[in-house]
Formats: structure tokens, C-alpha cells, sequence
């Protein structure tokens, strides 16, 4: 029931009218009380003034003529003359009926509580005083008051089966809508239509359609990036299996050797192109960096061209570092790893013989910029937005890759709030790769 609309809804509003209803109630019953009391009384002044009026000699008349009526045992009448009782109801005593001689006044008469009026007349020296017992005011008013509530009684679960009618009416575009969201297949992540949707829904429904949306661009990069990685882990593992034939074919050492070799090699690339699409894999389903710390991003470059420098010695590529201070940023320290790891990879990779990767940072005030230049073929400027989409390589490109590099790169540079750009190279030939960190 906590969890359940339909039953807050209408428990809520049963119990708010319950409590104005019975507000309501307390108060019309004291109106209907105060009200019968102020009739009561004003028939009692009016019933006082004709006695006054209509009693002379034959006041002692008047008792007898007095209809025979249940209620007449309520009322009481005593009229006096010059302190003389000249005429009286039967149940009136033969003492005043109170001591007061001019208005209302409440007294106990043998155990009963009466209220009385007084009415004197000093021109003829003549007192009328008329009572009623408040039992019999009592249980008319209470009468009243009863015919009051009793619609009112009556109204309350009439109200509620109304409530429930309403809420129940109100409340079936949603069953209609989860009926309809229920029967959609698994691979259906069209938006959902707001026609004939409640606006209040139309929130949660634009947010659930935004959602699908991306669920949907999600499930389709994931099947675009399945059928790219199996695309590039074919060739390296069919040419470990070709080298491999050759190697238990041939009969010469120096060809097994060879073909041996370069099983390794394809080894060496598919093992290079699974931790590329690991770390992506690992970097799509983050969508925010955790554990950001201060990092010293010249000892994350120092130890990133420490790693890479057996393979610029191999081949003949000179590593530099210019000099400057420590630079703090914002950053998760593997991925920063990563990041350099890949950025001086592709340098090297690109770089001719005898030529230089330099490497520099500079603090732009607001943001720490690391660039990485190379002496290489460089990039062309139309194809710069591309070399960032997934397995992408530059046509006539004689250098292996699996042109997952520069992805990782623009994935963690978005993971750390990261803007990266590609220039061409400041000594003319080449590529300038720079990553501007938010300090």
C-alpha cells in the first residue's frame, strides 16, 4: 500500500474529507445547539408577553383550558398578582418559579434544571413567569442537530465510492501504458508516444524516451564495436595460422625461423589490439572518472617516456622533454598512463629514423597543456575528425595499428573534462597532439 498510488491517493483524500466532515459536523452541531437554545428562548419572551397580555380576572382559567399534551409536562407557567399566584400550569410549583424578576435566569426545580423568564408589569403590580425544563430543549435539539448530520453521514461513503470511481478513471492511462510498455519486445527502443498520455507523465515519458535513445546509440556502437574488433582480430590470428603452416612445413631452418618469427609478431598484434579494445571496453562503461586525485602530470609523462624509450632506441627515434616545473591536475593516474602510453606510441610509431618526439607542457592559466610532436607523415586537416572515430586509419598508411590509439586518447581526455586537438607539427612536417587538463 506504501508503494501504491492509487491506494495514497485515495486513503489521503478519504481521510482529509473525514476530518473536514467532522470539523464540520462538531460545528454545525453546536450552531443547531446554540440556535435551538436562542428559539427556546425567544418563545419563551413571546409566550410571557401573551400571558402578560391576554391574563386578567379570569387568569384562573387558564390552567384549565391548557391542552392535554405530552410535552406540557416540560413547560411551565406561573402568573402573579400584587405577590398573589393567580394562575399556574400543573407543573408549575407554588413558589417563583426564580428569584429573579425581570429576564432569563437557569434554576434546579426538585432536581430538574429549568430555564426561566421572567416578565413584570409595575403599572398593574403583575409578575408572568414562564420555564421550560432543558431536558425537553435538550432532546429537541439534539433531534435537530440529528436530521442535520444525518445527510452528511449519509454523504461520506457515497463521497468515497465516488473516490474510488474517480481515481480508479483517472488512473487507467497508466495500467493502459504499462500494459503497452509491457508487451514490447526487448529489441523495440522506438520512443514511446505522449498521444493520449497524461501531462503530468509527459516528464517521465521524455526522460524515458531520452533514455531509450541512448540505450538504443549504446546497443549500436556495442554492435558496431563487436563486428569492427572481430573484423581486425581476423587478420592478425589468420596470419599467426598461415606462419604457422608455413613453420611446420618447411623443412629449411631459416625459413621455420622466420615464419616462426613472425607468428610472433601477429601474436604481438592481437595481443596489443585485445588490450586496446579491453581498456575500451573498460572506458565505455564509465561515465564519469573516479577516485580523481592530484597528479604531478611531468612525473606521469617522465614515467610514460621512460616506458616507451626501448622502442624509440629501437628504432632510431630521439625522445625529448622540455624543461619546467611540476604541474598539478585533476586526474585518475592509470588512465593518465593510458593516455601517454598511446599519444607517444603513435608518435614513435609514425616517426622516421633519426627524428625527434618532443614532448611539453606549459600552464595557460586556467588549464595545463601537454602537447606531443612528432616528425612523421602528420595528418591531414579533413581527416582529423575521423582519426578519432573507432578503428579508423588513414588510407596508404604502411605503419600496423588497430586505429583504436587516438579513441582511447579522446575517451579519457572526455573522462578527465579534457579538450584535445590536432595541429600540424611546429617544425613544419609532422603531428602536434595537444591535451589542454582544467587545473
Amino acid at each position: 500500500m506504501r508503494h501504491s498510488l492509487r491506494l495514497r491517493l485515495l486513503l489521503g483524500t478519504l481521510v482529509i474529507v473525514l476530518l473536514i466532515w467532522v470539523a464540520l459536523s462538531f460545528l454545525a452541531w453546536r450552531e443547531a445547539m446554540h440556535e435551538s437554545d436562542e428559539l427556546f428562548d425567544a418563545h419563551l419572551a413571546q409566550t410571557a408577553s401573551l400571558l402578560a397580555a391576554f391574563v386578567g380576572d379570569d387568569a384562573e382559567e387558564i390552567a384549565e383550558h391548557l391542552p392535554n399534551h405530552p410535552y406540557a409536562r416540560k413547560v411551565a407557567f406561573q402568573v402573579w398578582q400584587d405577590g398573589k399566584l393567580t394562575a399556574h400550569s400543573a407543573t408549575a410549583p407554588d413558589h417563583p418559579l426564580s428569584g429573579k424578576d425581570e429576564g432569563f435566569s437557569d434554576v434546579t426545580i426538585d432536581g430538574a434544571d429549568w430555564r426561566i423568564y421572567s416578565l413584570r408589569d409595575p403599572h398593574v403590580r403583575q409578575q408572568v413567569q414562564v420555564g421550560e425544563a432543558h431536558a425537553a430543549r435538550q432532546v429537541v435539539a439534539h433531534e435537530l442537530a440529528l436530521h442535520l448530520l444525518k445527510p452528511l453521514a449519509l454523504a461520506l461513503p457515497l463521497l468515497g465510492l465516488a473516490l474510488i470511481l474517480l481515481i480508479r478513471s483517472s488512473l487507467a492511462p497508466l495500467s493502459r501504458l504499462a500494459d503497452s510498455i509491457g508487451q514490447r519486445s526487448p529489441d523495440r527502443l522506438d520512443a514511446i508516444s505522449l498521444e493520449g498520455a497524461p501531462s503530468e507523465l509527459h516528464p517521465i515519458l521524455e526522460r524515458l524516451n531520452s533514455l531509450l535513445g541512448r540505450i538504443a546509440g549504446s546497443l549500436e556502437q556495442e554492435r558496431r564495436f563487436t563486428a569492427d574488433a572481430a573484423h581486425e582480430l581476423r587478420t592478425p590470428l589468420a596470419a599467426m595460422r598461415t606462419h604457422a603452416q608455413v613453420a611446420q612445413a618447411s623443412q629449411d631452418e631459416a625459413e621455420r625461423q622466420r615464419a616462426l618469427s613472425n607468428v610472433i609478431a601477429a601474436t604481438d598484434r592481437a595481443t596489443h589490439l585485445v588490450e586496446q579494445l579491453l581498456t575500451l571496453a573498460r572506458l565505455d562503461s564509465d561515465s564519469r572518472v573516479t577516485g580523481l586525485g592530484t597528479c604531478d602530470l611531468r612525473a606521469c609523462v617522465i614515467d610514460a617516456l621512460a616506458r616507451i624509450a626501448p622502442q624509440a632506441l629501437d628504432k632510431g627515434v630521439e625522445l625529448a622533454l622540455e624543461e619546467g616545473a611540476p604541474l598539478a591536475v585533476r586526474g585518475e593516474p592509470v588512465l593518465l598512463s593510458v593516455l601517454l602510453r598511446n599519444l607517444l606510441d603513435n608518435a614513435v610509431r609514425y616517426s622516421p629514423v633519426g627524428s625527434r618526439v618532443r614532448v611539453r607542457m606549459d600552464d595557460a592559466g586556467d588549464a595545463a597543456c601537454l602537447s606531443i610532436e612528432d616528425q612523421g607523415p602528420g595528418i591531414p586537416a579533413a581527416e582529423r575528425a575521423h582519426v578519432l572515430d573507432r578503428f579508423y586509419r588513414i588510407a596508404g598508411s604502411r605503419e600496423s595499428g588497430s586505429g583504436l590509439g587516438l579513441s582511447i586518447v579522446a575517451r579519457i581526455a572526455q573522462l578527465h573534462k579534457a579538450r584535445l586537438e590536432l595541429d600540424d607539427s611546429s617544425v613544419g612536417r609532422g603531428l602536434r597532439v595537444s591535451v589542454h587538463f582544467p587545473l
